[in-house]
């Protein structure tokens, strides 16, 4: 019979997710089943099956993206992408993101994005590497604002979990449409993560709140007594600052807490003012720098032509691979706006699929893509204008798991 792609109903959710965690190495208890389902569209998911197996999966979120310049797009946000090792090298994880790249082309989505669980796979599939992702750890002992940096205490307070609720999602949308690769968040996603930030998990607390008139942030805390000298570790979930003030502001009340020795945190941009502000550069170390977002470009028309550039300027991109290869693309752009055409003119740049997609956040230079063979320009001239024009505003970032 062969393995066949379908689109899941109802009753296959807790079949489908039991196979789907498995894949991860975990399984989910029948309450987690429940808390995560109302966030799930089906529609959007494709299952593989030998016969009546379930052998494979992949699926996305709706998102819409923030692009250089403010502008946001629709976005595929795929996720769940798994291949039983029982069925390996037959086609399958082929199979699902193929179907998976039509359902999104039909939902009219010019961008489909990842988290890749490996970071070799998905290439292949037409994605490039658009962020990065950032580790840091705080020695709190040495941390300090500069006195020039230094916040009325009072712009910064505690809120309950009901009060984030309501007090946290219009300050994430003013803050993701300044920031590169960040995206929308539904009511029904941060119900789900507002749940699961209330329990305890992995020797942390639940979670802490606190709001400034223009940001928020979220932690826990892992306790270590240490016999008399505490040293309690902060695992900072987010910080959301839409302003340098709230920045600061936020970042004093954290770095005053009480029984501390580090604080830690996986969600900071690279670009992060927090060491400049700091009276000692170094009580903040990077303790970890990997791929983030991996980005497949569906429709360039669209998505090339809703940012804006750096630079005024006219660039002919070719593919070289993939499902439009040879097609020609003329960007143009400025700081004020651009457009996206296919034309027949000779190219200045000619990039792989998934090079297409490491340009679209800015934060990729062609050059460093030229470097690495994923991208060919007419001559050097042409690569420097490249790299000023495709530049972003400011470093691409998203904090936004998926």
């Amino acid at each position: 019979m062969g393995i066949t792609i379908h689109t899941p109903d109802e009753t296959d959710w807790e079949r489908f997710a039991f196979v789907g965690a498995r894949a991860f190495g975990f399984s989910y208890t029948p309450e987690q089943l429940a808390l995560r389902r109302p966030s799930l569209d089906l529609s959007r998911f494709r299952l593989a099956r030998d016969g009546r197996e379930i052998v494979g999966m992949a699926g996305s979120y709706a998102f819409d993206v923030t692009l250089p310049g403010g502008c946001t797009v629709p976005m595929a946000g795929i996720t769940w992408v798994s291949v039983s090792p029982t069925h390996r090298r037959q086609g399958v994880l082929t199979a699902l993101m193929s179907a998976c790249h039509d359902d999104t082309d039909v939902r009219g989505e010019p961008v489909a994005a990842l988290f890749a669980s490996q970071a070799p796979i998905y290439e292949r599939f037409g994605y490039g590497l658009a962020t990065m992702w950032r580790d840091i750890a705080i020695d709190t002992k040495a941390a300090e604002l500069a006195p020039s940096f230094r916040q009325p205490a009072a712009s910064v307070r505690f809120m309950d979990p009901d009060e984030a609720a309501v007090v946290m999602p219009p300050l994430w949308d003013r803050y993701r449409r300044t920031r590169p690769g960040e995206l929308s968040r539904s009511a029904v996603r941060d119900e789900l993560v507002r749940t699961v930030r209330a329990t305890t998990e992995g020797g942390m607390s639940p979670a802490f709140y606190l709001r400034h008139a223009d940001g928020y942030a979220v932690y826990r805390v892992t306790m270590k007594w240490n016999n008399g000298f505490p040293a309690h570790e902060v695992h900072l979930d987010e910080l959301v600052a839409i302003t340098p003030e709230a920045h600061a502001a936020l970042w004093q009340t954290l770095l005053a807490l009480d029984l501390v020795g580090s604080i830690v945190s996986e969600r900071v941009p690279l670009d992060d003012a927090l060491p400049f502000v700091l009276t000692d550069f170094r009580a903040v170390r990077t303790t970890n720098l990997s791929d983030g977002v991996w980005v497949n470009v569906r429709d360039a028309h669209v998505a090339f032509g809703a940012r804006s550039y750096s630079t005024a300027d006219r660039m002919v991109v070719e593919l070289t691979d993939g499902e439009l290869q040879g097609h020609r693309y003329a960007i143009e752009g400025s700081p004020a706006g651009s457009s996206c055409r296919t034309v027949r003119a000779r190219p200045d740049l000619t990039v792989t699929h998934a090079a297409l997609g490491s340009l679209l956040y800015g934060g990729v230079q062609p050059s460093a893509l030229a470097a690495g063979r994923r991208l060919t320009a007419r001559n050097a001239a042409v690569l420097r204008r490249a790299d000023l024009f495709f530049a972003g505003e400011c470093t691409p970032h998203c904090a936004t798991m998926f």
